[in-house]
C-alpha cells in the first residue's frame, strides 16, 4: 500500500523537514532533474501518516481557538508587512495606503466565490442509452469529491506545491517572508501556500464567469497589496473550511493543460481514465503540470511532461511519501497515446452534429435556463447540467446510414429523414445527407429537417402528401369513405368555385389539373392508394378550403412563409405551400396516435449537479381529433403501403399507412409513412443554391447514379424504408385500430327531389345538401343529354355521391355500316399540373 493511503491527510512527521525546491523555473524547463541516489529498501520506508495537524509551521500549533488565531494571523501578516516595507525604505503613507486598499475588513467576511465557488463546469448531453451526445463547456471540467481522487493524486499534489499544507495554517511564515520580498521586487514567483493558490484560482473563475474584466486584471494583480488581500483571504477562509475541502477545490479548480480543468478532466484527457484510479506515475505527471500547463502537457511537449512527472517523483521519494519499489515502477511507466481522448465539444464535434444543434438551440431558448440567451449560454457551458434527451442512437445511425448510402454530402440534390414518436412528440432522429457542420463542400449550417427557429432552411412543397388533410377534414365533417367522384385523366377547372373561411374564392383562369395514371370514378380508399389529383381536388371543393386547412393545423402542420389563412386557395390539397419534414412527420405522427397531438420535442430533462431540475419544453399532447376519425384516415392510408404509390417502401410484417408525394416539376419527392409506435419522412430534394429545377436525372452518390426523381416513392424505398426497418425491429408489432363500418356508409338521410329541375340546377340542390354528384351516361331511348333522374333518388348516406343519370342515346345496332369519320384534329396540349400540382399516381 502507498504510504498515506489510509488517510488524506499529510502530517510534520512525514513532510516536515527540508527538502531541496527543484519546481522548474523557466531557465531549467526541459533539463531533467538529478535522480536521488537509490537507497536501501529498509532505508527508504517512509513514516506513516498521522492525523492532520493544523499547525503553524515554525510558530507551533494555534491552542487559542480559530477565531483568535485568525485575527493574530491577521495582525501578524499586517506587521510582517508593515516591517518588510519598512525594511525597504517604504514610506509610513505609502504603506497606510496599501493596507487600506488590500481591504481592512477582509479578515470578517471574503468573497462568496472564495468561500463556496461555484467552479465552472461543462454540461453533457445523453442519448437515451446513456452514451454523450457532446458536451458543452467553456472549461472542460468534471468536478468530483475527494474521495473520488485517487490518494496518490492528492499526496503527488500536496508534496509538490505545498508540503507544510497539513501542518501550517492558513500561511507558510517561512514560505511567505520569501515571496513577499520577491512580490516587493516585482516577482512573485514562489512561496505561496496552497490555500492561498486556490483563492487566487476562486477569484479569477469568479471573474471569467461574470464576463468581468476588471476583477479578472485584479485578480491577476501582481501588486504588494493584492498580495497580502489574498493573504487575508485564505486566513478566513481556512477559519471556515477543513483542510480537505481546500484541497478538494483546488484539484477540481487547477489547470492542467489541452483544455482540461481539474484532476477529473486531466485524467480522462491524458489517460483515458478516472480521477479515482490514477497511478503514481499518472499522478506525479499532473502534479507536475500546475505550474506550467502550456508547455509541459504530454500530448504537445510530452518529453518536458516525462521530465517534470519524474522531478515530482523526486521529491515524493525525498519526502519519504514513496517506497523506492513504488518510485522505480512509477518512472517504468510510460505515457500512452492510444489512451488520449478528445471529448466532443460543441455540436460540430459531436457524431450527429445537426441533431446535436437541435439540442442546443432548444436549451437557448428556455426560459428555464435564465431571461436572455448570454445567461442560458453561461448557465450551458459552466453549470454541469445533465441534458436527457431520447434520441436513440441505433434509430439515429439507421436514418443517417439510409440517407448517406443513397444521397451524399456534395451531390446537387439533399436527403433527409426525420422520425417522431406519436403520442409523445420525442424526436427519434433527425439525418440528412449533408451531415457535418461548415462550410466547406458537402457541410452546411442548415438542419434541413426542422423549422427556421432550430436551424432549418426554408421550406418545401408538399405535394400529395397534403392530400392527407383533405381526406382527414372530410372523415372529420362526416363524408363517408364511399365517398365517390368521377375524376377525368385531365381536367380544368376555371370557373369552379370553392369556399373558404371568409367566403369563396372563384377560379378565373384555366387551372388544368391532371392525374398522373389515369381517370375514372374513385371513392376515397382508391383516390388514395393511386394518389388521383382530380378526386381530391373534387372533394376539397365540398368539404371547403376552411376545414381542409383547419385540419392541417389542428393536426400539427406548421406552414413557412405564410399563414393558413393566406394558403386557402384550391392547389392546397396537391401541396402548393411550404413545410418542415419534421412538421410533416409530426403532423401524421398525430393520426399514428388516433388523434392526439404533441409538439415535437428531444429533451427528456436537464438536472444541475446538485438536483435542481430545469423546466424543459413541454409536448403539450392533447386530443384534437376523434379516434374515430384518426382510425378512419390510418386505414384509407394503408393503401398506397399495399399496392400503391408507396408500395415499394412496405416493410412485411408492420401495418404501415402514409402518402406519397411529388412537388410540380419534381424539385422534391416524399414519403410519409407510420406505424403506431413510430412517424417518419423521407424527402429527397434540389439544393435550391443550385441552377437545377428537378431531381430526375439528378446525379447522386458522386455521379455514379442519378435519379428516377419523379415519384416520391423513390424516397421511401430508398431512405424510408432501409431507416425505419432498423427503427422498427426493436419495437412491438402492432396493428391500427378498425374503423366502425359506418364510417364506410355514413348516415342514412333523405336525398332532395330534383323533379322538374334541370341537371345543373339539380346538381347544386345535392351539393347544398351536402351529396356529391357524378354524371353518369347511360343509353337511352332518349335525346343524348336528357337528364333522366337519380340514383339513390330518396335516402342515401350523409355527404355520400349521388349519380345523375344522362340520357347517352338511343343504343347502337351493332350490324349498321359505320360512316368514314373524318380525319381529327390535331389534339390540343393538356395544360400541365399548376404550381403544387401534386404527384398523381406518384
Amino acid at each position: 500500500m502507498l504510504h498515506g493511503e489510509a488517510g488524506a491527510n499529510i502530517s510534520s512527521r512525514s513532510l516536515g523537514y527540508a527538502v531541496r525546491d527543484t519546481g522548474l523555473t523557466s531557465s531549467q524547463r526541459g533539463r531533467r532533474p538529478p535522480r536521488p541516489r537509490t537507497r536501501p529498501a529498509s532505508a527508504s520506508t517512509p513514516r506513516e501518516f498521522s492525523g492532520a495537524s493544523r499547525t503553524l509551521g515554525d510558530m507551533g500549533a494555534p491552542t487559542m481557538g480559530r477565531k483568535l488565531y485568525s485575527a493574530l494571523m491577521f495582525v501578524a501578516v499586517s506587521v510582517l508587512g508593515g516591517v518588510l516595507v519598512a525594511g525597504l525604505a517604504v514610506p509610513t503613507a505609502s504603506v497606510a495606503a496599501e493596507f487600506s486598499k488590500a481591504g481592512a475588513t477582509a479578515i470578517q467576511a471574503i468573497p462568496k466565490e472564495v468561500e463556496t465557488p461555484p467552479p465552472a463546469e461543462g454540461s453533457k448531453v445523453l442519448m437515451a442509452d446513456g452514451s454523450v451526445l457532446t458536451n458543452f463547456y467553456d472549461e472542460n471540467r468534471v468536478y468530483v469529491p475527494l474521495a473520488d481522487i485517487a490518494p496518490v493524486m492528492r499526496l503527488a499534489q500536496v508534496t509538490t506545491e505545498d508540503r507544510r499544507f497539513y501542518e501550517h495554517g492558513a500561511i507558510d511564515l517561512r514560505g511567505t517572508l520569501r515571496a513577499l520580498v520577491r512580490t516587493s521586487s516585482g516577482n512573485m514567483q514562489g512561496g505561496s501556500t496552497l490555500t492561498q493558490q486556490y483563492v487566487k484560482l476562486a477569484l479569477i473563475d469568479k471573474a471569467v464567469a461574470d464576463n468581468d474584466k476588471e476583477a479578472l486584471a485584479a485578480a491577476y494583480d501582481r501588486t504588494f497589496s493584492r498580495k497580502l488581500l489574498e493573504l487575508r483571504y485564505a486566513i478566513a477562509l481556512e477559519d471556515k473550511m477543513s483542510k480537505d475541502d481546500i484541497l478538494e477545490r483546488y484539484l477540481n479548480l487547477s489547470y492542467y493543460g489541452a483544455g482540461a480543468y481539474g484532476v477529473e478532466a486531466a485524467a480522462r484527457r491524458y489517460f483515458g481514465t478516472t480521477a479515482k484510479d490514477l497511478t503514481l506515475g499518472q499522478a506525479a505527471m499532473l502534479a507536475g503540470l500546475v505550474r506550467n500547463p502550456a508547455t509541459t502537457d504530454p500530448i504537445n511537449h510530452e518529453k518536458l511532461a516525462m521530465e517534470r512527472r519524474n522531478n515530482v517523483l523526486d521529491i515524493m521519494l525525498g519526502q519519504k511519501v514513496i517506497t523506492q519499489e513504488q518510485y522505480d515502477a512509477a518512472r517504468a511507466e510510460v505515457f500512452d497515446r492510444s489512451k488520449v481522448t478528445t471529448p466532443a465539444h460543441g455540436c460540430a464535434a459531436a457524431e450527429f452534429p445537426h441533431l446535436c444543434s437541435v439540442v442546443e438551440k432548444t436549451l437557448l431558448q428556455m426560459d428555464s435556463l435564465g431571461p436572455d440567451t448570454e445567461t442560458r449560454r453561461s448557465l450551458l457551458n459552466r453549470g454541469g447540467l445533465t441534458i436527457q434527451t431520447e434520441i436513440d442512437p441505433r434509430t439515429q445511425r439507421a436514418a443517417q446510414d439510409a440517407v448517406s448510402n443513397y444521397i451524399s454530402s456534395t451531390d446537387p440534390v439533399i436527403g433527409v429523414m426525420a422520425m417522431i414518436e406519436p403520442g409523445t412528440g420525442l424526436i427519434k432522429g433527425v439525418a440528412q445527407s449533408r451531415d457535418k457542420i461548415g462550410n466547406n463542400p458537402g457541410e452546411t449550417f442548415y438542419n434541413y429537417a426542422m423549422e427556421r427557429d432550430l436551424g432549418g432552411a426554408e421550406g418545401y412543397f408538399g405535394g400529395s402528401t397534403f392530400k392527407m388533410f383533405t381526406l382527414a377534414a372530410a372523415i372529420n365533417k362526416g363524408f363517408p369513405t364511399s365517398r365517390s367522384y368521377d375524376a377525368p385523366k385531365e381536367r380544368d377547372w376555371k370557373g369552379e368555385s370553392f369556399r373558404t373561411c371568409s367566403g369563396s374564392v372563384r377560379i378565373n383562369k384555366p387551372w388544368g389539373v391532371t392525374n398522373a395514371g389515369g381517370g375514372g370514378e374513385f371513392d376515397m380508399y382508391s383516390g388514395a392508394k393511386y394518389s388521383v389529383n382530380n378526386y381530391f381536388v373534387s372533394l376539397e371543393q365540398d368539404v371547403g378550403l376552411c376545414d381542409v386547412t383547419q385540419m392541417a393545423e389542428t393536426l400539427g402542420l406548421h406552414l413557412i412563409g405564410k399563414t393558413f389563412a393566406e394558403a386557402q386557395y384550391p392547389a392546397f390539397t396537391l401541396g402548393a405551400a411550404e413545410a418542415s419534414p419534421i412538421s410533416l412527420a409530426n403532423a401524421y405522427a398525430t393520426l399514428a396516435a388516433r388523434g392526439k397531438r404533441c409538439d415535437p420535442i428531444i429533451l427528456k430533462s436537464a438536472v444541475s449537479k446538485d438536483g435542481k431540475s430545469y423546466e424543459v419544453p413541454s409536448a403539450n399532447c392533447q386530443q384534437v381529433i376523434p379516434e374515430g376519425v384518426a382510425d378512419t384516415v390510418n386505414d384509407v392510408l394503408r393503401g398506397p403501403f399495399n399496392g400503391g404509390t408507396a408500395s415499394a417502401a412496405n416493410i412485411p410484417g408492420y401495418s404501415i399507412a402514409g402518402k406519397t408525394g411529388t412537388d410540380t416539376g419534381a424539385p422534391t419527392i416524399w414519403t410519409m409513412g407510420y406505424t403506431p409506435q413510430l412517424a417518419g419522412a423521407a424527402m429527397i430534394t434540389v439544393d435550391k443554391k443550385t441552377k437545377r429545377k428537378s431531381l430526375v436525372g439528378a446525379p447522386i452518390q458522386g455521379g455514379k447514379r442519378t435519379l428516377r426523381g419523379s415519384s416520391g416513392g423513390e424516397a421511401g424505398a430508398m431512405i424510408w424504408k432501409p431507416a425505419m426497418s432498423v427503427a422498427l425491429a426493436g419495437l412491438e408489432k402492432t396493428d391500427f385500430v378498425k374503423p366502425g363500418a359506418d364510417r364506410a356508409v355514413g348516415e342514412t338521410v333523405s336525398v332532395p327531389s330534383c323533379s322538374g329541375m334541370s341537371l345543373n340546377d339539380c346538381r347544386a340542390a345535392l351539393q347544398d345538401a351536402g351529396f356529391g354528384t357524378s354524371v353518369v351516361r347511360v343509353e337511352n331511348a332518349k335525346k343524348a343529354g336528357t337528364f333522366l333522374g337519380l340514383s339513390p333518388k330518396s335516402e342515401a348516406p350523409k355527404f355520400s355521391t349521388i349519380k345523375l343519370m344522362v340520357s347517352s342515346g338511343p343504343k347502337v345496332d351493332p350490324s349498321a355500316p359505320a360512316t368514314d369519320p373524318a380525319a381529327p384534329a390535331t389534339p390540343p396540349v393538356a395544360p400541365p399540373p399548376a404550381g403544387g400540382g401534386g404527384d398523381g399516381n406518384r
